[in-house]
């Protein structure tokens, strides 16, 4: 197994998220979707900083075991689902941060009040599920989704997608983080950045700049403070 393996790369990325607080006790999922089949990588139930290479699981898009020992979550069923409909979507992070999940349930969009937020400027969706049958309603899920890259659920936490796992991970560890810039800038009496010009520049200066160099810069804490995962490396 070398650092491209994609089962690698699902385990980094659950323990980059635990490390920066993004914390979903044993519920939450990061996936990939499998390229040239109707399937994707993805976890299972568990922590994200216990999380090997070989916990990891293929499933079909039905959710049937194709690869792997664990037994895959119903929870799975919209990481599906929005393979399905954005073929632009190569993996998907679904977490229960803690200040991503207050600013969920106000029911808003993460306000610019960091510059880490210019990454979700008119790229967030809400989701206010009203089903019984369900803890997320996959359908209505997806929907509200749309073609944004970022849809934060009410009374629940947040999905965060993107071409790469490693854009989607780092952007769904930035969106915590500017989840906590808002809390504290309500507390603060603090101003929105309103001027759209600016705005959209610092968010293509970052995501050209800096999310290549985060997935680099967490992996190289990762090898400091999760030794044993990189004992799998060949």
């Amino acid at each position: 197994m070398d650092l491209e393996d994609v089962r690698f790369k699902i385990a980094a990325a659950r323990r980059m998220l635990y490390r920066e607080g993004v914390d979903s006790q044993t519920a939450g999922h990061v996936s990939v979707r499998a390229q040239g089949e109707d399937a994707f990588w993805a976890t299972p139930f568990e922590y994200f900083d216990e999380t090997m290479p070989d916990h990891v699981i293929k499933v079909s898009f039905d959710l049937e075991l194709l690869e792997g020992d664990w037994v895959a979550s119903p929870a799975l069923a919209f990481h599906a689902m929005t393979y399905r409909r954005r073929a632009d979507v190569n993996s998907v992070v679904h977490h229960h941060g803690h200040y991503t999940s207050v600013i969920a349930e106000a029911g808003r969009p993460i306000g610019q009040h960091n510059l880490v937020a210019t990454l979700f400027w008119q790229d967030q969706a809400l989701s206010f599920d009203s089903s019984n049958e369900s803890a997320v309603n996959d359908e209505a899920l997806v929907a509200a989704l749309g073609d944004r890259n970022v849809v934060l659920i009410h009374n629940h936490g947040c999905l965060v997608v993107g071409p790469t796992l490693e854009v989607a991970a780092i952007k769904a560890i930035l969106l915590e983080k500017a989840a906590r810039y808002d809390f504290d800038a309500q507390i603060v009496g603090g101003k929105e950045s309103d001027i759209p010009e600016r705005l959209e520049t610092l968010k293509f200066n970052l995501e050209k700049y800096m999310l290549p160099e985060m997935w680099a810069a967490h992996m190289r804490r990762l090898r400091r403070s999760d030794p044993e995962l990189f004992e799998v490396l060949t």
